[in-house]
């Protein structure tokens, strides 16, 4: 009897088939959705956290910049004092002293000196002189004099209303020794005034507003308090403002009942975060307490709209909601058809597997299929095919590639010397009026054909187009210990390609700009800035600020060429010799970082 013939090994390809592809689905999708998700969860929480901090630290640095100035002079006058370099009962020595520290420290508005024996001083900065103060008419003279007696360095008082100067002020108070025999106090009254102007530089309206509170319930700087009206109010009221009274709904709702806590950061740079809803839109509340300047309690902080921080939330939980029903309807689709989708599904997983290595040009062709299905889900890989490629047209692919090396990790922010140019074109505003828009765009794009390779072809990275104007900056990502004369070789190459493009046209009867620039060298913070779905690789600080004031200086400047640089004195000085430079008078007036002075035009090399 013949022996039956052994059973086939294996599965049947009806089952065999939906299977490996429900797997292979699986397992090529679920790594990468759960890495997306993972580094976008990461990067959203990160990039909330540093933006957080970020901005607080600008506040902070903003009032410390603000009070720290006259700190330093109180303490060199009360140390010139005790050494006998400053003749205490000398009238006109104080005079001398007063007007020149109103001078040096416009943030404040008056200093009083009060002796234990004689006639206290006041000096006005409203008037620049000095006044006999009758000792009756300084409130609690008396305490300030037992508390100065206590002291051996200056120490702050609580934000009081001053009716002389019409403002809230931070007193400063310094004990005077001479010989270590205590002679009385010096105080020293700074200005809120300027604190809430500098605050309006951060303000989006409507989506972030910052403040300094003192206490709970008093405002010392708020945006509408650097307003004319703010100030009428203000001086109308004489004390400081209450969170109700500046005009801003979402600060008075701050400390509402039944906040809810967002994730605090702890540390030295700690901050505390809660939200809630303020009508029918929700604001989120970030803060950090200030003790540097005890007794007064101060809190800096700021609030937002909660519509970026939800969008970005939902943005991270789509990825992995998205991503399930993804891989649930490819695997229920591929058991349904499997059976029939042999020589097709070949062709398809071949095409995924070329999506997966970002091998977009070299897809394979889907034909279509005797089974409905199959086409169409041909045609719709086909089409998220021609969408990965239309992304590709604005995603760098070696970045990309550079990011999948690195595991889905970004390049961490740092601070780094850096020099920082920017460009504005004089002129183009009048010349784009009334002209069709192709035409103003087309002259703007052509220069700027010959702007851009100039800038990249001396190591520069073009940070940003501002209208008619660029930010770039040298030494980053890529370090550069030349960054500075890198940078002063870049502006020259610019102004030529200007020159040359500007006679072109001049030649023919058209209308050319002048470039205006600004270089400045110093430390930035350079990494990437944004949130989750939106980061770019940018530098912020000080010195990019000091480089855009130096552009803007340069309006100022004589107009002998097709071009003005401006050029810092941490820039010129990082170049080192090669470069011709003329010096430039003056100083910009909202300028006020080391390293800027003296201020000098780069008009070409020296050899």
């Amino acid at each position: 009897m013949a022996e039956d013939n052994p059973a086939p090994s294996g599965w049947p390809i009806a089952r065999l088939l939906p299977a490996l592809l429900v797997c292979l689905i699986f397992v090529a999708m679920a790594p990468v959705i759960g890495i997306a998700w993972y580094a976008a969860d990461s990067n959203q929480v990160d990039a909330s956290r540093d933006r957080r901090q970020l901005m607080l630290d600008l506040i902070t640095r903003g009032l410390q910049t603000h009070l720290e100035p006259v700190q330093a002079q109180l303490t060199y006058l009360t140390q010139a004092v005790e050494r006998g370099e400053i003749d205490f009962d000398n009238p006109e020595q104080w005079r001398s002293f007063a007007l020149g520290a109103l001078a040096a420290a416009p943030q404040a508005v008056g200093y009083l000196v009060f002796p234990v024996d004689g006639e206290p001083m006041r000096f006005i900065r409203a008037d620049r002189s000095a006044r006999p103060e009758p000792r009756e008419s300084v409130p609690q003279a008396a305490d300030i004099m037992a508390r100065a007696r206590g002291m051996s360095e200056p120490q702050w008082a609580e934000p009081i209303w001053s009716i002389v100067v019409g403002e809230p002020i931070l007193p400063l108070i310094a004990p005077i020794r001479v010989r270590g025999e205590f002679r009385g106090f010096v105080a020293a009254a700074i200005g809120t005034s300027d604190l809430s102007r500098f605050l309006k530089e951060f303000e989006i309206s409507g989506e972030r507003k910052p403040f300094i509170l003192v206490g709970r319930e008093s405002v010392l700087a708020h945006p509408h308090l650097g307003k004319e009206a703010g100030r009428a109010e203000q001086r109308d009221r004489r004390r400081l403002a209450t969170l109700g009274e500046v005009n801003d709904p979402v600060l008075a709702a701050m400390w509402a009942p039944d906040a809810n806590p967002l994730p605090s950061i702890v540390g030295a740079r700690s901050l505390t975060s809660h939200w809630n809803w303020v009508g029918d839109r929700s604001f989120a509340w970030h803060y950090r307490p200030i003790d540097d300047y005890t007794p007064a309690r101060l809190t800096i902080g700021y609030h937002e709209a909660g519509r970026e921080s939800a969008r970005a939330r939902w943005i991270v939980r789509g990825i992995l909601i998205a991503g399930g029903l993804l891989m649930l309807l490819t695997g229920i689709v591929a058991i349904l058809v499997g059976r029939r989708l042999a020589k097709p599904i070949l062709a398809l997983a071949d095409a995924a597997r070329s999506v997966e290595r970002l091998e977009l040009d070299r897809l394979p062709a889907l034909t279509n299929s005797s089974v409905r299905e199959v086409s169409l889900a041909n045609q719709a890989f086909e089409r998220m095919a021609r969408g990965l490629r239309l992304s590709a047209t604005y995603l760098p692919r070696a970045l990309v590639a550079r990011l999948i090396a690195r595991q889905g990790g970004l390049p961490a922010s740092e601070d780094r010397g850096l020099t920082v140019m920017f460009c504005d074109l004089e002129g183009y505003t009048s010349y784009s009026r009334g002209r069709p828009a192709a035409e103003a765009a087309a002259y703007l794009n052509d220069l700027l054909a010959r702007v851009g390779p100039a800038i990249e072809a001396s190591g520069g990275t073009i940070d940003k187009y501002l209208g008619d104007g660029l930010m770039a900056f040298w030494g980053a990502p890529e370090p550069n210990v030349d960054h500075a004369r890198a940078a002063c070789l870049g502006a020259l190459a610019v102004a030529a390609e200007v020159e040359a493009f500007n006679r072109a046209r001049q030649a023919s009867g058209a209308f050319a700009c002048r470039i205006r620039i600004g270089l400045h060298t110093g430390t930035v913070m350079v990494g990437n800035v944004g949130f989750a779905g939106r980061i770019d690789y940018t530098a912020i600080g000080e010195a990019v600020n000091v480089a855009a004031r130096l552009e803007q200086f340069g309006k100022q400047a004589p107009k002998s060429a097709q071009f003005t640089i401006v050029v810092s004195a941490a820039c010129a000085g990082a170049a080192g010799a090669g470069f011709q430079h003329e010096p430039l008078d003056g100083k910009p007036t909202d300028v006020a970082a080391e390293g800027v002075m003296p201020l000098s035009l780069l008009v070409g090399r020296s050899i």
